[in-house]
């Protein structure tokens, strides 16, 4: 499927349902779709507390269930399939993992084997301490640039690609600076892994200009940008009647997390609390709008809600009235946490199509410039869900 045909299908679904993931389940008092999807609405009522739970660590399992009421799940599923990359196999030297986190290494190793080698310098884009250009370099048998803006980091790179012997030059500059285009060349082939919002924007936008030979980019937290609204890059994507703020945009990178029943147990009272200060304090300053607070500190926790509001309203120079009744507030709070959850897990279906979507636009944004561009998937999904890979190679001119 060319890569536009596929930017436009899924644009229209995702602007036709935007009722259902366009919104903030924590600002909600009731569902906010009901009268659109009323069998949706019904269908999702049904479930348990428990049930839903169990959908969480299933997501193909709730997928299918949804679809049944609600079809268009299933062409949104199907745009979102992408075909896993080719990996080249790499016997790289032992060292080469030296102080990278075992989970970290195996990402690194798993996108540099989803590369085709070429006999081009590497540019690698913000670097950290270079373990991604180290390994490209001492495989592909070529140059390495690494830029990082941090100083400390680059002595560190330094040292291991000394005792390593790789022929990597490491750089201390800011990428979204005037200073970093300096040290781009059109010979080189660019890598960012889980480079986030502006930052891989700034080498598309670069490397474009530059007529770098080609670029492959592992795209990440597109709501980290300058624009609380997002900018698209590609022509395509600006005729688009979608608007992303930036909570629409971290949408794309949220993941369901599991965890043990304890921590479960205090991150529901947690959620549970806020929520039901969220009542009170809508009564309280007689406003039907949502007041989010800080990160409450754990200890509160082992509190009581009434503590929790104290602290909240604290948080937000909110004078609490002296008698109120804290334990219908407290049982509010676990009644919203249930839809909470059930708005959650409906919105959650749309998380991997708006990643799409964002990583088409950059796609599309490259084509448009003359690149021939890939999207594919370098690793499975229980490795990182950030698996998305974006390789493009300049063409001659025609």
């Amino acid at each position: 499927m060319q890569h536009r045909d596929r930017f436009l299908a899924l644009d229209r679904l995702l602007h036709q349902h935007r009722a259902l993931w366009q919104f903030r389940p924590f600002a909600q008092l009731e569902v906010p779709w009901r009268d659109q999807y009323p069998e949706l609405a019904a269908w999702l009522a049904q479930w348990t507390d428990a049930e839903i739970q169990t959908f969480e660590a299933e997501p193909e399992r709730w997928s299918d269930a949804v679809a049944a009421v609600f079809p268009a799940i299933r062409e949104l599923q199907a745009l979102s399939e992408l075909p896993a990359a080719p990996h080249s196999p790499l016997n790289p030297d032992a060292r080469l993992d030296h102080g990278v986190p075992g989970r970290k290494w195996q990402q690194i190793l798993a996108f540099v084997q989803a590369i085709a080698p070429r006999p081009a310098p590497v540019l690698e884009w913000c670097a950290g301490k270079a373990h991604l250009g180290r390994l490209a370099g001492a495989s592909w048998k070529v140059p390495v640039r690494s830029l990082e803006l941090d100083p400390v980091l680059c002595e560190e790179g330094r040292l291991l690609a000394a005792r390593q012997g790789t022929d990597q030059e490491l750089v201390a500059v800011d990428v979204l600076s005037p200073a970093v285009e300096s040290w781009l060349d059109p010979q080189q082939q660019a890598l960012a892994l889980h480079a986030c919002g502006d930052l891989h924007l700034r080498l598309l936008q670069l490397a474009s200009r530059h007529r770098l030979a080609a670029v492959h980019l592992s795209p990440c937290c597109y709501h980290r940008t300058r624009d609380d609204l997002y900018q698209p890059q590609s022509r395509t994507a600006q005729a688009s009647a979608l608007r992303l703020d930036r909570q629409d945009r971290q949408l794309a990178v949220q993941e369901t997390v599991t965890a043990g029943q304890r921590v479960r147990r205090l991150r529901d009272q947690e959620v549970s609390w806020r929520l039901g200060f969220d009542s009170l304090q809508r009564q309280v300053r007689e406003m039907d709008a949502y007041l989010p607070v800080p990160n409450a500190p754990k200890q509160l926790l082992s509190g009581s809600f009434e503590h929790f509001c104290q602290w909240a309203a604290q948080s937000r120079q909110l004078v609490l009235p002296t008698h109120m009744d804290m334990a219908a507030f407290e049982q509010a709070g676990w009644q919203r946490l249930h839809q909470v959850r059930r708005l959650e897990r409906v919105s959650q279906l749309f998380r991997r199509p708006l990643e799409l979507w964002l990583a088409l636009d950059r796609a599309l944004f490259l084509e448009e410039n003359g690149y021939a561009v890939g999207l594919t998937e370098f690793c499975d999904a229980r490795l990182t869900p950030r698996n998305l890979l974006l390789q493009a190679t300049l063409q001659a001119p025609a």
